[in-house]
């Protein structure tokens, strides 16, 4: 089947984001709708640190690092880099089964995805 771009419909992807792959947040409702406490996207792999932005539901998570103090590097849109708390991001294939994503730099410089099934 043919993958399904995810942005707005004049960006094209120009190339995978090397190192790293799709994960995607899985955490109970209770946490997901805490729209006062999102799951953040940190400044450094520890508890308190300050918070970037919330994490992207469906995150770039580097396969060069290894998880630090329960956090695993991601990033925003805009490839600043970040630390997720590992305990809420799951593999995107096991919370999406039969479903593939690959993160990509697109057109305009930002991050994207390419979804497939």
């Amino acid at each position: 089947m043919t993958p399904v771009i995810v942005m707005a419909a004049e960006h094209k992807p120009i190339k995978p984001v090397s190192g790293y792959v799709c994960m995607a947040l899985d955490a109970p409702d209770s946490v997901m709708m805490n729209f006062d406490h999102p799951i953040p996207l940190q400044t450094e792999p520890r508890d308190g640190a300050p918070m970037i932005a919330p994490a992207l539901g469906v995150l770039p998570v580097t396969t060069n690092v290894p998880e630090t103090n329960g956090y695993v590097q991601s990033m925003n849109l805009a490839f600043k880099t970040g630390w997720v708390p590992a305990k809420y991001v799951k593999p995107y294939a096991k919370v999406h089964p039969g479903n593939t994503c690959t993160p990509y730099v697109m057109d305009d410089g930002k991050l994207g995805f390419i979804f497939g099934h």
